[in-house]
């Protein structure tokens, strides 16, 4: 089975009817959609203050993720990579709830890093001081 075909499932178990089509158009006009193989990414870009979220306020600061499906065990740091281009925050519910992280600290969430002492971020860009 497939990504998409477990998309398709957990949709039909989940969601009400035509929820599955709702997202994919959503992500097709005012989002991104990432298939492959052994992958899948729904997501839209919105706006948020880091507590709501807005789809029609501009300039959109957030990634939300409707949807994203694997085969194979993938880091927050790889999902990252998957987006087109960063944003200050991802969101996504989970559990029911809805959860905003800040784009940073899901990006350095699966390394040990003090970023004051080791290392300095600029421009996506990470420099180790000597």
């Amino acid at each position: 089975m497939n990504v998409a075909e477990i998309a398709k499932q957990w949709y039909e178990k989940n969601q009400p009817e035509g929820a599955l089509a709702a997202t994919i158009l959503r992500c097709f006009f005012a989002g991104v959609i990432i298939r492959r193989p052994d992958f899948l990414l729904l997501a839209e870009s919105c706006w948020t203050d880091g507590k709501t979220i807005l789809m029609d306020r501009f300039p959109h600061n957030c990634w939300w993720l409707h949807y994203w499906g694997i085969e194979n065990p993938m880091s927050s740091y790889e999902l990252c990579l998957e987006a087109p281009y960063p944003l200050d925050w991802v969101a996504f519910k989970r559990r029911g709830k809805t959860k905003i992280v800040p784009w940073d600290k899901l990006y350095w969430k699966d390394f040990n890093v003090k970023k004051e002492n080791a290392y300095e971020r600029s421009n996506e860009v990470l420099y180790i001081k000597e």
